[in-house]
């Protein structure tokens, strides 16, 4: 707990001060065998005050009949002083060993207007004791706790008729560990008429405010605490928007849990005959007690002329919901401070808070915002949202819902919420926004558009683990950094400094308008994890280009071996599939075109042709005479391309065709059809036919009608040699070897058996 000050003191020291060290009527105080120890005068706008706290003063030393104001705090003053000028309208004799207040103690100083006597060992302040102080303005009896709270009554009653005073600080009147408490009408009836604007009731304890204290509260109030106290839901709530004239409403520190340190120094005091030991200051941890809070559809008075209200580090556990503030005038609350406390979700929406330009809900634990909540924030500019946990529920706000309403919105705080990605319409209607805040979360990039922020001047991405900018981003900034400075926050990020990142190094070089914070923090991570300062950017720059050259020519190099490695080796598989490939080309185009799906091993009756004639234009004569003697004497269906390839279709699509459509192909070989690119065509796809649609049955044979032409066959055909696969016809010889070659060659055809003799 802080001392209160004196409010006319505090505005006279800010005048000019003339400070001398003096001897007040020549008397002088030792402390053991040390040097004298010597108050402190200075005047102030011409009348004089005595500073003489921390001099371990027992007693009080005498002063001149002209000094107004005296400090004796932090002494070991166990009475109240008796010899004080007859005129001091300020005393401070705060943190003493005072025990009791009596009502003789005040009778000499009618003029009093400030006094504290604040953490004594104060037991009794007896009632008549303030009846003498008519000008009283400034009261502060805090941190006695041992008084209790029954010691208002005294006072108030005290007050009754008194027109000066202005401030009252009740503050840690009761038990720290002691019993909860329920302030009476009685304590405060006095209060009713005086012109009370500042009442402090903070860490007293209490749970509750019987029905009609707040109302007895004088009309003239206009600040109110009651934080670090155990209040509970009550009666007395619908009472605060009878307080027509307070400004400040204090409900924070509620259940709050108080350390105790060694070193604080200890009190015995009597409440209801407990002992309880107190500390010179409280200490509020992070206790979780099982109160929960219920908010659900309720309509909250507030008094008309509130401006702030104080509704942080409580220990209730809640959801904010459906809540109505209500008052008797148009509200001008414009601030909200709810932060560190327990509020897991923002449902909303709560309504009769447009004046709010302030809202803090820091620190809360929250996952949750609904996209109603913020409907009736329309005047809001400062938000603070950081220290929870809403990186999920941002990172589904796909359509930009969340902060719609914000359009006055200039401060936006949203660190430490573990956001790892942000979608791009989040921020789409902050048109306004100045300030944006993302430190301290894990995006390892930022790619949120912000071109329409044209009033942004700081962006804050710190602690984040972001490695570089787009160049879209760094656009964007550029734009709106034309006609003023903009500040940007990346300390504490993984910067790289690789050849992908070098435009983005050069960019931090070379940005004229803006302003990165905290430059000398930066660092940049190489390729090799090496680390460098980004400070020295320019030597940073030069070994970033050094490397980046060198790394642009491995590049190139690397690439062009890698293409012509590619294109060799597609170009050999080609080469080397070529004949099967364009086999399957032209099988597929043929099915495509038929729109026929045949079996690999097609039934006999299936086929279009006995066999596939395949010959050189040049063997045409012979090849018309051998096909009449077959066709006739067999009764074989031959296919030649003279004339039954179909008129207007490709050449090899008739091939092809000629080939599937076929039981057989034989070739007849002479050295015009190794000549002919067709021949060798209607070959190969024969053996394609044979290797991949056949089963691997072998439909092809070859007619030599040459002598020694076999010798001059591609070496893949060499299996046809080998395994006897074809028929020499008998050049030069009589009709009795012709007939038996055609007799030979049909029978072939008929039985399907391709294993022949040479004859």
């Amino acid at each position: 707990m802080s001392r209160v000050h004196f409010p006319d003191l505090d505005r006279e020291l800010k005048a000019d001060v003339t400070c001398h060290r003096g001897v007040f009527e020549k008397k002088t105080f030792k402390r053991g065998n040390s040097h004298n120890l010597y108050c402190y005068s200075h005047k102030v706008n011409g009348k004089l005050w005595a500073n003489c706290e921390h001099l371990h003063l027992a007693a009080v030393p005498s002063f001149r009949k002209d000094v107004v104001g005296i400090n004796l705090a932090n002494n070991v003053i166990s009475h109240f002083p008796t010899n004080l000028p007859l005129d001091i309208a300020y005393l401070d004799v705060s943190k003493n060993n005072l025990r009791n207040v009596t009502q003789r103690s005040l009778t000499r100083y009618g003029n009093l207007k400030n006094i504290s006597i604040s953490e004594n060992l104060l037991q009794t302040i007896e009632l008549g004791s303030f009846k003498y102080t008519p000008k009283l303005v400034h009261l502060d009896i805090s941190g006695n706790q041992e008084l209790t709270l029954e010691v208002v009554a005294n006072i108030s009653s005290d007050l009754e008729n008194s027109t000066s005073i202005r401030v009252l600080n009740f503050e840690k009147l009761q038990c720290t560990y002691g019993v909860s408490y329920i302030v009476k009408k009685y304590h405060i009836i006095g209060l009713k008429h005086t012109r009370l604007e500042e009442l402090n009731l903070a860490s007293n304890r209490i749970n509750s405010l019987e029905f009609g204290v707040l109302s007895e509260l004088p009309k003239s109030l206009k600040h109110l605490n009651l934080a670090n106290n155990v209040l509970s839901y009550g009666l007395y709530i619908v009472e605060f928007g009878g307080l027509i004239n307070v400004v400040t409403l204090n409900a924070s520190f509620q259940s709050s849990f108080h350390q105790i340190r060694v070193k604080d120094f200890f009190l015995s005091c009597n409440d209801t005959r407990l002992v309880c030991r107190t500390l010179s200051e409280n200490h509020r941890g992070n206790l979780v007690r099982n109160n929960r809070l219920s908010s659900y559809n309720i309509t909250i008075f507030i008094p008309p002329k509130i401006q702030a209200f104080y509704f942080h580090d409580n220990l209730y556990k809640m959801t904010l919901q459906d809540y109505a503030l209500s008052s008797t005038s148009k509200p001008v609350l414009t601030k909200l401070y709810l932060q560190n406390n327990i509020i897991y979700k923002l449902i909303g929406p709560i309504t009769g808070i447009a004046s709010v330009f302030h809202a803090d809900f820091s620190n809360n634990f929250c996952s949750y915002i609904s996209p109603r909540f913020f409907e009736d924030f329309k005047n809001l500019s400062f938000l603070d949202l950081s220290h929870n946990a809403l990186g999920e529920n941002l990172e589904n706000d796909l359509d930009g819902n969340l902060f719609q309403n914000l359009r006055m919105l200039k401060s936006l705080n949203l660190s430490r919420n573990r956001i790892v990605r942000l979608p791009k319409k989040i921020f789409r209607n902050l048109k306004q926004l100045e300030i944006l805040n993302l430190s301290s979360n894990s995006l390892s990039k930022f790619t949120v558009p912000i071109n329409h922020m044209v009033r942004l001047f700081y962006l804050d991405l710190s602690d984040n683990q972001i490695s570089t900018m787009s160049l879209e981003t760094r656009n964007m900034l550029d734009a709106i950094s034309q006609k003023k400075l903009v500040y940007v926050n990346l300390k504490g990020n993984e910067l790289r400094c690789n050849c992908e990142n070098l435009e983005f190094v050069k960019w931090i070089l070379n940005s004229k308008n803006i302003d990165f914070r905290h430059f000398d923090d930066y660092v940049c991570t190489f390729s090799n994890s090496s680390r460098l300062p980004f400070y020295d950017i320019d030597h940073l720059l030069q070994l970033l280009e050094k490397q980046c050259s060198s790394y642009t020519l491995i590049i190139v190099i690397m690439t062009s071996l890698t293409v012509v490695i590619l294109t060799i080796t597609v170009s050999r598989i080609l080469y080397r599939y070529r004949w099967k490939l364009r086999y399957m080309y032209y099988v597929a185009r043929e099915r495509y075109i038929v729109n026929v799906r045949r079996q690999d091993a097609l039934p006999n009756d299936l086929y279009h042709f006995d066999a596939f004639v395949s010959y050189s234009d040049e063997d045409r004569l012979f090849v018309i005479d051998l096909v009449k003697h077959l066709e006739k004497e067999f009764n074989l269906r031959l296919c030649i391309h003279h004339r039954d390839f179909i008129p207007g279709t490709g050449i090899a699509d008739n091939i092809t065709n000629a080939i599937h459509n076929s039981r057989k192909t034989f070739c007849i070989m002479t050295s015009h059809f190794l000549d002919s690119y067709w021949c060798m065509f209607e070959l190969n796809m024969a053996r394609m036919e044979a290797i991949y649609s056949r089963n691997g049955e072998n439909v092809l044979f070859l007619v030599a009608l040459e002598k020694g032409v076999m010798k001059n066959l591609p070496l893949a055909f060499m299996d046809l040699i080998e395994s006897k696969s074809y028929l020499e016809f008998p050049e030069g010889g009589d009709e009795n070897e012709v007939t038996a070659f055609r007799s030979k060659l049909g029978d072939t055809l008929r039985s399907g058996d391709n294993q022949f003799r040479s004859l």
